[in-house]
């Protein structure tokens, strides 16, 4: 099922999952999946089971089912580590991507993020495009990660890095869904901000403080206390929810 965006042509959301479908270019988006975590934090003594990938895979099996695409954009930090290539992230993107090839998809790229060192080589090998600034998906919509400003002039900006989500009160309870966030620009214009793939990143909490965000797109051009966030989960589907100003369920 895909739930379009409020005031967005040609944007929507693969309900239940973290992942949005520009229909114009037949292009499916994700950020954030932060592949080899868990050897990373073995290597720290802590140990986890190893469901990154097998939960972005699946995330991926319910949206190619829903959008046919044929382009998959991830939005950069398709892996964990910063200062070198770990085992785990280099066989596990090499699976991503092949897993796509195979499953018809013609494109398969990869925009850098800030934790995307190394990798530019095992996404080549594995039949995919590295993308060190944006992709530009046609129509006024572009993709880059958010870590830093890029030469990218867009209507509609999609990018990663803050890993939005909103805490809700659920019989006395506070339970957080991951969540997109649509932040209006001020000299018009929109960012769209897609939530965290990877299921140990649980997301930030979103903010009314404009200077607690981490990307300069947000934090110097976005209207924060405007922005209408969108759960998207697979134990609730798809939710449009007031303006942040309006909606004190989802300030943490």
């Amino acid at each position: 099922m895909l739930l379009r965006l409020p005031g967005v042509e040609d944007l929507y959301v693969v309900e239940g999952t973290p992942v949005l479908y520009h229909a114009r270019s037949g292009s499916i988006l994700l950020a954030d999946l932060h592949l080899g975590y868990e050897q990373a934090m073995a290597e720290l003594g802590v140990f986890l089971p190893r469901v990154q990938l097998r939960k972005a895979l699946s995330a991926l099996e319910k949206a190619l089912d829903s959008a046919k695409p044929k382009r998959v954009v991830i939005v950069g930090d398709v892996k964990h580590v910063f200062d070198r290539l770990l085992r785990q992230e280099a066989i596990e993107v090499s699976r991503l991507v092949g897993w796509l090839r195979e499953k018809g998809v013609a494109e398969v790229m990869v925009v850098r993020g800030n934790h995307d060192n190394y990798i530019q080589g095992v996404v080549t090998k594995s039949s995919g495009e590295f993308v060190e600034d944006y992709v530009d998906l046609g129509g006024g919509v572009a993709a880059t990660h958010g870590h830093k400003r890029v030469g990218v002039d867009a209507e509609v900006l999609v990018i990663g890095h803050e890993h939005p989500a909103l805490q809700v009160s659920v019989g006395g309870s506070r339970i957080k869904y991951p969540a997109f966030l649509l932040v209006p620009r001020r000299e018009g214009g929109l960012i769209v901000v897609l939530p965290a793939t990877g299921v140990y990143q649980t997301g930030n909490p979103v903010s009314l403080v404009g200077d607690a965000y981490l990307s300069p797109y947000v934090r110097e051009e976005g209207v924060v206390e405007d922005a209408i966030p969108v759960i998207s989960d697979e134990s609730v589907g798809a939710l449009v929810l007031p303006p942040l100003r309006e909606s004190k369920a989802a300030l943490g």
